[in-house]
Formats: C-alpha cells, sequence, structure tokens
C-alpha cells in the first residue's frame, strides 16, 4: 500500500512549488491582458506563442514523457546505471537532432502554419502572427531538452526542481514586461517567451550533476533502451495527440468569432483552468508515475492496483468540490484576475463564459491525466493510442457542430465533453486489468463527494449573490473578497460534510497538519 503520510508531504511540496509557478504565470497572464486586453496584437501573440507547443506535443511529447521514463527505470531497476546513463544522452542527443530540424523548417513555413491553425484572423493580425511565430520557434528545442532532464531528475526520486523550474521561467517574462515591454512592444514579449524555456533547462543542470548524470555527445542506436524506445514511441506519440491536435481545432475555429477575440478568451479561461487542476493532477500523476513504472518492472501487479485506486480516490476528493466552485465564481474569478487595463468588461464575459464550459469536464480531465500514465507505466500503447484517436474525432466533431449553434460557449463545451468521454473509456479498459479499481466502496464515495460539492456550490452561491447585492464590486479589494469569502466558506463546507460522511480522503489534511505540529 502507499505510504499516505509520505506521499501527500511529497505531493504537498510539489503541489505548493508548481502552485507558486502558476501564480507567477498568472501574474505574467494579469500584465499582458493589463497591457494588450484583446486587442490584435494579444490575438496575434496567443495564437503564434501556442503553435512551438504545438508542434513539440505532436512530434515529441511522448517520446519525453512517455515513453523515456518507462524504460529509464527498467535500467535503474536493474542496476545497469552505465547502460541507462549511455540511453539517456542517446535520447537526449536524438530529441535536440529531431527538435533542431523541426524548428529550422518550421522558421520558414511559418506562413502556410499560421494559414492552417489560425486562418481566420484579420489580415494584420494573421501577419503579426507569422511574424511572432518565427521567433518563438526555438522554444521547441528547449522543451525538448527540459523534458528530457526532467524525465532523468524524476526517474532518481527528484520531483522538487522539475516542479518549481517554471518559476524561471515565468520571472523571466514578468520582468520584460515591467521594465521593457514599453520599449521593445510585443516582439520582445516573443524573446522574453523563448528565454524563460531555455531557462527551464538550464536550472536543472546542477541538479543533473548532483544525481552523477553527464553528458556525452554520443547516438548508439543499438543500445537496447534506444530499441525498445523505438518500438513504443508510434503509438505513445499518437496517444498523446489529442491535446493538441483538439487545441489546434479550437484555435483554428476561435479564429473565426469575435474578430479573433475568441481565441484570446479560450487562451485566458485555459489558463486559470489549468493552474488549479493542472496544478494538482500533474503533481499527483508525475509523483505517482515513476513508482508505477517501477512496479510495472518488477511486475509487483498488486502495488500498482493499491496506487491506481489511491490516485483516483484522491482526485475526486479534491477535483470534483473545484469543479462546482469554478462553475459558480467564474465571472468574479475571472474579474478579480484579469478586469483591467486594457481587459474590460467584454473581455471578461467573453472569457468567463469559456471558463464555464470548460469546467464542465475538469474531472474528466483529471482522471484522464492519472489514467494516462497508468497506460504509458505498463508500457501499454495501443489502449491511449485507440482512445486518443477517439477522442480526437470527437472533438473535431462536436466542436464545429456546437460552435456553429454555441460559438466561443460550444468550442470549450465540446473539449469537456471529450475529456469525460475519454476519462470514462479509460477507466473502463483498465478495469479489465486491474479489476479492483473500481469497486462499490469508490462508487458509494463518489456519490458522497458528488452531494457534498453540490451542496458545497449551493451554498457558495448564495454567499455570492448576496455578496454581489450588497457591495460594489469596483475596486480590487472588493473584488478578491468577491471570491475570497465565499470559497474559503466553501472549503470548510466541503470539508465538514466529508468528514461527516466518513471518506478517508477528509482526514487526509489534517493528518499533514497534525504531523507539521509535533
Amino acid at each position: 500500500m502507499i505510504n499516505l503520510n509520505k506521499s501527500v508531504r511529497t505531493a504537498s511540496f510539489m503541489v505548493t512549488a508548481a502552485f507558486l509557478s502558476k501564480i507567477l504565470g498568472m501574474l505574467r497572464d494579469i500584465l499582458v491582458a493589463n497591457t494588450y486586453g484583446t486587442s490584435p496584437e494579444a490575438v496575434a501573440f496567443s495564437s503564434a506563442s501556442r503553435i512551438p507547443m504545438y508542434f513539440f506535443d505532436i512530434g515529441l511529447a511522448a517520446a519525453v514523457s512517455s515513453v523515456f521514463i518507462p524504460v529509464f527505470n527498467e535500467f535503474l531497476e536493474k542496476e545497469d546505471r552505465q547502460k541507462a546513463l549511455e540511453f539517456s544522452n542517446t535520447f537526449l542527443n536524438i530529441v535536440l537532432l529531431f527538435s533542431g530540424i523541426v524548428t529550422v523548417l518550421s522558421f520558414f513555413g511559418a506562413y502556410p502554419i499560421v494559414r492552417i491553425i489560425a486562418g481566420g484572423l484579420p489580415r494584420e493580425t494573421f501577419n503579426l502572427a507569422v511574424e511572432l511565430a518565427k521567433i518563438m520557434f526555438p522554444i521547441i528545442i528547449f522543451a525538448g531538452m527540459a523534458f528530457t532532464f526532467v524525465g532523468i531528475l524524476q526517474s532518481y526520486d527528484e520531483f522538487n526542481v522539475p516542479a518549481a523550474i517554471s518559476l524561471a521561467s515565468n520571472i523571466i517574462v514578468i520582468l520584460y514586461l515591467v521594465f521593457l515591454n514599453n520599449r521593445f512592444g510585443i516582439y520582445g514579449l516573443a524573446f522574453a517567451m523563448v528565454a524563460g524555456w531555455a531557462a527551464q533547462a538550464i536550472i536543472q543542470i546542477p541538479s543533473l550533476f548532483k544525481k552523477g548524470y553527464k553528458y556525452r555527445p554520443v547516438l548508439n542506436l543499438q543500445n537496447p533502451g534506444i530499441k525498445k524506445a523505438g518500438l513504443l514511441f508510434l503509438p505513445f506519440l499518437v496517444s498523446t495527440w489529442v491535446q493538441p491536435v483538439n487545441a489546434m481545432v479550437n484555435i483554428h475555429l476561435a479564429s473565426w468569432l469575435n474578430d479573433g477575440k475568441a481565441v484570446v478568451a479560450l487562451d485566458y479561461a485555459n489558463r486559470v483552468y489549468i493552474i488549479v487542476v493542472g496544478v494538482f493532477t500533474y503533481a499527483l500523476s508525475n509523483l505517482i508515475f515513476p513508482s508505477l513504472s517501477r512496479t510495472r518492472a518488477s511486475e509487483n501487479n498488486q502495488q500498482f492496483e493499491a496506487i491506481m485506486k489511491s490516485s483516483l480516490r484522491v482526485v475526486l476528493y479534491f477535483i470534483t468540490p473545484l469543479m462546482a466552485g469554478f462553475i459558480v465564481l467564474r465571472e468574479p474569478i475571472i474579474r478579480l484576475i484579469y478586469e483591467r487595463g486594457a481587459f474590460d468588461r467584454y473581455s471578461t464575459g467573453l472569457t468567463a463564459t469559456a471558463l464555464l464550459f470548460y469546467s464542465v469536464g475538469m474531472l474528466g480531465f483529471a482522471v484522464q491525466e492519472i489514467m494516462n500514465k497508468a497506460y504509458f507505466a505498463r508500457q501499454d500503447a495501443r489502449t491511449p493510442m485507440k482512445v486518443s484517436i477517439g477522442g480526437i474525432i470527437l472533438n473535431f466533431v462536436l466542436s464545429v457542430v456546437l460552435s456553429r449553434y454555441m460559438g466561443l460557449s460550444g468550442i470549450a463545451l465540446a473539449a469537456s465533453i471529450t475529456a469525460i468521454a475519454m476519462a470514462v473509456t479509460f477507466v473502463s479498459f483498465m478495469r479489465k486489468v486491474c479489476k479492483g479499481i473500481v469497486n462499490r466502496k469508490l462508487l458509494g464515495d463518489s456519490v458522497k463527494i458528488l452531494i457534498a460539492s453540490i451542496l458545497t456550490g449551493i451554498i457558495v452561491n448564495l454567499l455570492h449573490t448576496y455578496f454581489t447585492q450588497t457591495f460594489e464590486t469596483s475596486t480590487i479589494i472588493t473584488k478578491l473578497i468577491e471570491v475570497a469569502l465565499p470559497g474559503s466558506a466553501g472549503i470548510v463546507i466541503y470539508l465538514t460534510l466529508t468528514l461527516i460522511m466518513g471518506l478517508e480522503e477528509a482526514k487526509l489534511p489534517l493528518r499533514f497538519f497534525k504531523k507539521d505540529a509535533r
């Protein structure tokens, strides 16, 4: 069984570090929104800045995040450190070579690439997006380096540095926005983004040396790990396409709506969404992934099943009330974070609408991420590939149909429906190999969690309604109180209800604080 206390403490540090990184990322977005709002420059930057990561996710993310860690952990489990080191060096050099080629080709093909992804933008906005994309394509190289370094460190049970690397990149962009943006404008912001990604890779190098990693410019394609990774790569690659491909479909459709402003609204809403569900889910999935890989390598199926059950329960307990809170407080959240400067009330309404429909799929997104890691750890490439292909097709059809009738709301709703459908499918398939991950106790506790979340959401909504009818929300203080008071009350109410219902997860925060007090 999992050592809950140790897991909670480790995950808590990761969540804290990641949360601080996301807070800085949110500050960065606030500064961008304050300066550019939903103007053509903001639309161009939002469109262009996402393209390099789409390319990375489609071409390399599967190899780095899903193939590298299981194979590298197999070498460590067998105590073959020399082969592990040779494998990691060859793997890194392949990533650098491939990402370099993609970057060069993308630079010269920027115009048709932006045309495909954001072809609905007005002419001047489109041309600016092309120029900004050319500047930011080297992000692909630095992302490949950073993700590979993360895989190595996490395999050595070093989670702290990988959890905090985006602090550096966000600080670089924030400093640019505060001190240099007036001089260099949107083009300088694009260069700052590239510098931030380079920092994410560089900041991990000292920790790698401490773990005994030594870089060598080798390219041994006969290494058994490289051969195994090569066999796994294509199916895993397809299995991770769902997020970037769906995102590209969404941005293309959004570029035709609201004079392209829907692109920025979706982007801002997604960033708020990710700061909560992403921080928690990615921290948990990154924490359990190396352990799942090792239990699979040692054929400890009982331990694998135990980790999965605990992870699903924790996700259900924490994400369900967050989903209810975001649905209820969507507009005050957006108003608090973004509404100032060039970001006006219209921008708030547009972004809050996107956040509402994104929030519907929050739990599906979280479960999907956990299940993805489980299949990757089992080195099962076929199942995620099938589910991902189905998810891409479903999202495409729903996005086209719903956006026609619901506009921006339809695009966000399509993403949520797809996430829920994929999560249900993943769990159904996993039950065939881990029959105990979903049992009567989990189903019964899920009902309790849902009831507690609904009751909490109703009370939070009543508190929010009372507040808005009593006070004006024009100042930053009143905007903060409008979110903080109902939100804090919701946390207390939910914790109390779940403690009364006897849910074990409700005792985890209390257990953690009691241990700290001692």
